[in-house]
């Protein structure tokens, strides 16, 4: 598929700058995950659904995303822009941080 406009040739540096972030927040103790979330989203008690969103704002903080989108997918995080969709998966304890009760 061709790129259609300006964001879609931004697709291959937003993927890698979000896929680095991924892994730095991967690499996080427990502790320090919960605060970089904390700090991003502003929220003291957590459902399942505030971590989900705090960890994708977490994410996206700071980084140009040129138009494209990150939302919270089963398999990681979907990086979407007009009918575009990819999906990057998420370090384990990402997945851990989001899903713990």
């Amino acid at each position: 598929m061709k790129p259609q406009d300006v964001s879609d040739l931004y697709l291959a540096p937003v993927a890698l700058a979000v896929d680095a972030r991924l892994e730095e927040h991967g690499a996080l103790t427990p502790d320090g995950l919960a605060e970089r979330v904390a700090l991003a989203s502003d929220e003291a008690d957590w459902t399942v659904e505030l971590r989900r969103d705090g960890v994708i704002r977490t994410v996206g903080h700071l980084l140009d995303l040129h138009d494209w989108e990150l939302s919270w997918e089963t398999r990681g995080v979907g990086i979407s822009h007009a009918s575009h969709r990819l999906v990057l998966g998420i370090p384990d304890s990402l997945r851990v941080f989001v899903n713990r009760t």
